[in-house]
């Protein structure tokens, strides 16, 4: 069971809508846009900054996140 309320999408915030939307392209959850509906501004502009180094960029979304994976493991960092 989920401990942050999931906001409809119907619910959220315009700006919100769209990022989810351009999100489901890249297959991202929409669960995480659903619980970013509790504090949609604050969100928003974390997108502005995350989203093109998540989304953009010379190389692909995959090899990112091994990346990412991989500089977790070499930290101890749980994912």
């Amino acid at each position: 069971m989920a401990r942050i309320r999931l906001v409809p999408t119907e619910e959220l915030t315009p700006g919100l809508r769209k990022i989810a939307k351009g999100a489901e392209a890249h297959k991202l959850n929409p669960a995480i846009f659903q619980a970013a509906g509790n504090l949609p501004g604050a969100y928003e502009a974390f997108w502005d900054f995350y989203g093109p180094l998540k989304l953009e960029g010379l190389l692909e979304q995959r090899l990112k996140e091994l990346v990412r994976l991989k500089i977790a493991d070499l930290n101890d960092c749980a994912t």
